[in-house]
């Protein structure tokens, strides 16, 4: 992956060199990806990407070209990314494993980095695109077991527009924010995302027990802090019966308090990467997201992520 802030342009290469080097900088940015067919001489592409809270949003103008993501990039790559693309002109036309979707200015499309796909750029594309680990989203949509199929978001109109306005707005000015308030921003972003995610599914009648999943969700992400977050303390605080808070967990893969360890986890990781949480000391962190024993949150921790606490912090601080 690229830097934290990282512009690029054609206008720097070598005309023989132009397919390696947009290749290249496609795979530094999207995830692996390569490009089939050269691309002519006077070939135009900018790229200017800004990584912020573990996610990166990526600005590219490019002239008409192709790309594909083939099944051995998929089967390489050892992280799922959600890629949200608003196109503010020109013209696209993606597969999306098998099905495909033609984009214009003021769309929004979805894709994953779990599926074959293929693009082509129809004319002078202009786009912003939000990279985001499905882990983080997931964290919002825990009882949802795949990422989204890929395809388009609704932009004219409710969340989906918000949405476009938000990217649109985060790109111009993401690279003017300070650490502090890109961890808040990256929290609002997910929020939006999440909820643009749910109305692509097909719901045709009132899911109440969907409903109250999301509601008791909700609490316990808001109570993470608390020492007794047991499903006991969440099915009264919730105003239901304990045996009804295990029935409406059965429809995601995680039991109550599997999600309580799984987001505690989560937000663990996620203030260790944030530089605004650099003043605190590790164990500071674990406490603050309710673990009360350090050397079990460092285990699990480690089981999770593969990295240990102290890892992850290193990681974030480095240049």
């Amino acid at each position: 992956m690229l830097d934290q802030s990282t512009s690029w342009s054609t206008s720097k290469v070598a005309a023989a060199d132009k397919t390696d080097a947009w290749q290249e900088v496609l795979s530094g940015s999207y995830r692996e990806w390569q490009v089939p067919r050269r691309v002519p001489a006077n070939f135009h592409a900018a790229l200017c990407r800004h990584d912020f809270a573990g996610a990166a949003i990526v600005e590219t103008v490019c002239d008409p070209c192709v790309g594909e993501r083939t099944r051995q990039h998929v089967h390489r790559d050892d992280e799922l990314y959600v890629g949200v693309q608003l196109t503010t002109s020109g013209r696209e036309r993606f597969k999306i494993g098998d099905s495909r979707t033609e984009v214009r200015a003021g769309d929004l499309v979805v894709w994953t980095t779990d599926q074959v796909m293929q693009f082509e750029v129809m004319e002078r594309l202009h786009k912003v695109t939000l990279m985001m680990p499905w882990s983080l989203i997931r964290e919002r949509m825990p009882e949802r077991r795949q990422p989204p199929g890929g395809g388009r978001i609704e932009s004219k109109a409710g969340i989906g527009s918000l949405l476009a306005v938000h990217l649109l707005a985060l790109s111009n000015e993401i690279s003017t924010l300070d650490s502090s308030a890109q961890g808040s921003v990256s929290r609002s972003t997910l929020e939006l995302l999440a909820n643009a995610l749910s109305g692509q599914q097909q719901v045709s009648r009132f899911d109440a027990s969907g409903a109250m999943l999301r509601k008791v969700q909700d609490y316990i992400l808001q109570n993470l802090h608390e020492d007794g977050l047991t499903p006991a303390r969440i099915a009264e605080s919730c105003g239901i019966s304990l045996r009804y808070l295990h029935m409406i967990f059965q429809r995601s893969d995680m039991t109550v308090s599997g999600f309580v360890i799984h987001s505690r986890l989560m937000a663990c990781r996620q203030a260790l990467s944030d530089p605004s949480y650099h003043r605190y000391q590790i164990a500071e962190i674990a406490y603050r997201f309710g673990f009360n024993s350090i050397s079990h949150f460092c285990r699990t921790f480690k089981e999770k992520f593969g990295q240990s606490p102290g890892d992850v912090r290193r990681g974030a601080i480095a240049p």
